[in-house]
């Protein structure tokens, strides 16, 4: 099975000599051992092993599978991850429906799970037809069959079926309202969850079967079980108040269709059941595990380096701001490192991963993670031999067909004979016309993977 990887790496390599270029074959490098480390197909393979007909071991817990599995899902990850659950499950599987964004489809090919392309980052009829599709399923499973659920990023557009009175439309718009309205991620899901029948807990208490286990790809900071794709297996402590709640502060009710609103407020009156809590039995016969991180990804960058003799200063996996502030900031730490040898002596790595944001103030073209680089031209051309990349680990940055960009010490030099300024293509939030015209976008295509952003950079001199 093939892993994910940087496409372009070579011509990348070669735009530069000597130490520039050594630095940006280790830099590049590294990011290609975080794509690898999440890899959806080879995650799962590690997590599960059959150890007899009816015995596995799961994340390290030993599960007896009697009877029949049935696997549901949805999620960027989920064609390979639910390739590798047919290889391991074998003639256990009764049948499988899993929803994955449009395109990806038939990337593999599996037996008994179809693989039904839907919308993303809007949902659309195939995101509608799965959701219908999947409850319809869980609700007629056996007490006794295991319920396997394939969870990743992009399952809240991915898969959904609203409560009743709300139409497609309606809930498109309503998706592009809550994305530009300035609420965040934990916000977001509070509407999403209680406009849905099979978000923020439903999809589990939807179920007959007496044991769920849902294998999750996580692509929210910190791994939060309620946000990746909505948890239609966890717990959900938010309430139709607190949609509501949420609807008030950011002056939506003017916005939102009166569909989506209704139901909201039904909800608050107590005409509408409540996702279920922390604390609700139906959660006893479920387990929910994080399969592949952020973290994950990071760690492999940092061993990478390690094992190349270069120092290491690893900033975690939760970095989150304004792309262009978390750019500036990272190339005044790599400006510390290549003039002050501070907080680390050359040749020195900073990794960390995370999601930042773009606020939108032009009309070109890029994505968060070109953002982040383009911030950082200026600074780093009073350097030398400083390479730095950030990286979507989708292989998707913003509205563009690159994964990221790279930036070294010689960028500024470069985009100057092109009769290009940075600051400029910033203020127009056009970072990949930037790059493509240096030829230092990261091309990876669709990785089947999804764990937020990565950053590798390294100070050689």
């Amino acid at each position: 099975m093939f892993l994910p990887c940087i496409k372009n790496k070579d011509p990348l390599i070669r735009r530069r000599k000597g130490e520039l270029a050594q630095a940006r074959e280790l830099v590049l490098s590294a990011l290609d051992k975080a794509l690898a480390a999440v890899d959806s197909y080879h995650t799962v393979k590690r997590n599960i092993k059959r150890r007899s007909p009816s015995r596995y071991d799961i994340c390290g817990a030993t599960e007896e599978v009697p009877g029949e599995v049935l696997v549901v899902g949805a999620g960027k990850a989920c064609p390979k991850m639910a390739l590798a659950v047919e290889q391991v499950f074998g003639d256990k599987i009764s049948y499988g429906f899993v929803n994955v964004l449009r395109g990806t489809e038939n990337v593999v090919r599996t037996a008994k799970i179809k693989l039904n392309p839907a919308g993303h980052p809007l949902p659309d009829e195939g995101s509608l037809k799965g959701g219908r599709e999947i409850l319809n399923m869980v609700s007629r499973t056996d007490r006794g069959e295991l319920l396997l659920v394939l969870i990743s990023g992009g399952g809240s557009a991915l898969v959904e079926f609203p409560m009743e009175g709300i139409p497609l439309g309606d809930l498109i718009k309503t998706n592009r309202v809550l994305v530009s309205c300035g609420a965040n991620i934990r916000e977001i899901n509070t509407i999403r969850k209680h406009i849905s029948r099979i978000k923020g807990g439903r999809l589990l208490q939807a179920t007959r079967s007496d044991r769920v286990i849902s294998l999750i790809i996580s692509d929210v900071v910190g791994d939060p079980l309620d946000s990746i794709a909505s948890g239609p297996t966890a717990p959900d402590e938010t309430t139709f108040t607190d949609a509501l709640e949420v609807i008030h502060k950011y002056s939506l009710e003017d916005k939102l269709p009166d569909s989506v609103l209704e139901v909201i407020r039904r909800g608050v009156r107590g005409e509408i059941p409540e996702t279920p809590k922390p604390g609700d039995t139906i959660f006893d016969k479920a387990s929910n595990y994080i399969i592949a991180n952020n973290r994950l990804a990071v760690s492999a960058m940092e061993s990478f380096f390690k094992s190349k003799g270069v120092r290491v200063l690893n900033l975690g996996s939760r970095i989150e701001g304004e792309a262009r502030e978390v750019g500036r900031v990272m190339a005044s730490i790599l400006k510390s490192v290549s003039i002050d040898s501070l907080p680390l002596e050359p040749p020195a790595a900073l990794v960390f991963g995370g999601e930042t944001t773009v606020t939108l103030r032009g009309e070109g073209v890029g994505g968060r993670n070109q953002e982040l680089a383009l911030a950082m031209v200026d600074e780093l051309s009073e350097t030398e031999a400083v390479v730095a990349a950030s990286l979507g680990t989708d292989g998707i940055d913003g509205a563009s067909d690159a994964a990221g960009a790279l930036v070294d010490s010689m960028s500024k030099e470069d985009s100057s004979r092109l009769g290009m300024k940075a600051s400029d293509y910033l203020n127009r939030n056009d970072s990949n016309t930037f790059f493509s015209k240096l030829g230092d976008v990261i091309i990876t295509g669709p990785t089947l993977t999804n764990v937020t952003d990565v950053f590798a950079s390294i100070v050689l001199g």
